[in-house]
């Protein structure tokens, strides 16, 4: 019987993420602030962007957190995540997981689970020969 080739890719943090990041909230905020809306909700709404910039830096740039992703173990017909927190999860890569040149954005529908959980993965994450060959196993699997 033969074994399945298992595929494995530690995450590192993302200079190109930790820049991209921000400035995509800023631009929400000036885009907020152009807005008509009163003054309370405005600061609201700023409340809540710098809340979510916080969450994903510390979440998905510095790796911090206890869902932080650390691994991708990919094999022909599933997918194993390890967090930060040391434990894995199985799943399937969902169909709407965009793979391009510059980022990944990697769905996996988890075992038991209806939502699914969704990384933006750029090519300083994992190095340039691993991107690349995710990126061909994740387009023709």
């Amino acid at each position: 019987m033969q074994s399945a080739v298992v595929l494995q890719y530690p995450i590192k943090p993302s200079l190109c993420f930790a820049v991209s990041l921000p400035l995509l909230h800023i631009i929400v905020a000036a885009v907020l602030y152009a807005t008509a809306m009163s003054v309370p909700v405005k600061l609201v709404m700023f409340l809540l962007i710098f809340l979510s910039l916080f969450y994903y830096l510390a979440r998905d740039v510095l790796l911090l957190l206890p869902n932080s992703w650390r691994e991708i173990s990919l094999n022909q017909d599933s997918v194993s995540v390890t967090v930060q927190a040391g434990y894995s999860f199985l799943g399937q890569v969902a169909n709407k997981t965009v793979v391009s040149p510059y980022f990944i954005v990697l769905c996996v529908r988890q075992e038991g689970h209806r939502l699914l959980v969704c990384r933006v993965i750029f090519p300083d994450a994992l190095g340039a020969g691993a991107f690349r060959e995710l990126c061909v196993h994740l387009k023709f699997a």
